[in-house]
């Protein structure tokens, strides 16, 4: 999803009347021809109109679902949350540099709402949705916000499927909701830790489930990734003083070329099973196999995982990876 880069604004309060249909229509400066295109997020176009030479356009009546869409302006693509309503748009496009646009729409209300529950990426790992959130939001609003927060965590993914309607169950963005959960609960809290085999320095084939009856501790990085690098020296105190038969530190590389991760291997010289994923780390909607194991789409990612080959805790970094597993083996 690319940024939002269009300067959205309410203008007071309008009064509301009852609309069964969307239009959207308005009046645009811009330096050349412009196309405005509607899609949902499938891609599929909904609506579509050139700005006239005056400025002006128009696109519908049509009916809609209630969801998150796609608008178009020329090859700028703008999230928005609508309802069958009338909607107006009106200001200057920069086609050149998009940011500098300024773009005043109404009629937009429900996604203005909608955007001030987006969470910002440290709030997208909490576990819990805001009871704000649900008292505030209603309907396919709750999967649109699930859709562009960008969370990746299993339980509020669930929390806000929960919240939506049987009777909201029919739009995309609900569906890809549907579909999120399904695919993150096989990763959640609890749930078996797939079983990888990555090769060691010494050529030989490593299993996770080589480790069974031991807490591990598996940690995910790249050589060019100086947060890892980091990471992974804050560990090294974690390991001396908990070290012990019952527990085992992993760590895997996701280093595309093999040379990388032996350089570093020289460099730190670490005491604990260094393995390496050589499908390497994979960056935007195709994460690799690993990473849609565990789904996680950054690194450093820390998961500890039970003497079961259960998942324990995730997203360990610094202390709480010495926390976690210190209440690991209390119970």
């Amino acid at each position: 999803m690319l940024k939002i880069i269009v300067f959205i604004l309410l203008l007071g309060s309008l009064p509301v009347y009852a609309q069964s249909d969307l239009e959207i229509s308005g009046k645009l400066r811009t330096l050349e021809a412009l196309e405005l295109r509607l899609e949902d997020i499938e891609g599929k176009t909904i609506l579509s109109a050139e700005v006239r030479n005056d400025g002006t356009f128009s696109m519908g009546p049509v009916k809609i679902v209630p969801d998150l869409y796609f608008l178009w302006f020329g090859k700028t693509k703008q999230p928005i949350y609508l309802t069958n309503t009338k909607v107006t748009i009106k200001g200057y496009y920069d086609h050149v540099n998009p940011s500098n646009s300024s773009l005043v729409f109404t009629g937009i209300d429900e996604f203005l709402k909608l955007s001030e529950w987006i969470p910002k990426e440290e709030i997208a790992r909490k576990k819990t949705i805001n009871k704000e959130v649900q008292d505030n939001l209603r309907g396919t609003m709750f999967s649109a916000l699930a859709y562009l927060s960008g969370m990746t965590a299993y339980e509020p993914n669930k929390m806000l499927l929960d919240f939506i309607l049987p009777e909201d169950r029919e739009a995309l963005t609900v569906k890809w909701l549907v579909q999120r959960v399904d695919s993150l609960s096989k990763f959640a809290i609890g749930a078996k830790a797939y079983d990888f085999s990555f090769v060691d320095a010494r050529g030989k084939m490593v299993k996770l489930s080589d480790f069974r009856g031991k807490f591990v501790l598996v940690d995910f990085w790249a050589s060019w990734c100086g947060p890892c690098r980091h990471e992974m020296k804050s560990l090294l105190p974690i390991y001396n003083e908990l070290k012990g038969n019952d527990l085992e530190f992993i760590s895997v590389s996701l280093d595309k070329r093999e040379k990388d991760w032996r350089k570093m291997l020289d460099e730190e010289k670490l005491p604990w099973v260094m393995l390496w994923d050589k499908e390497g780390f994979t960056i935007g909607n195709e994460p690799n196999v690993i990473q849609k194991a565990y789904g996680f789409y950054s690194i450093p990612f820390i998961v500890l995982i039970d003497k079961e080959g259960c998942i324990l805790e995730k997203y360990l970094r610094g202390e709480k990876v010495k926390e976690a597993i210190l209440k690991a083996r209390k119970n």
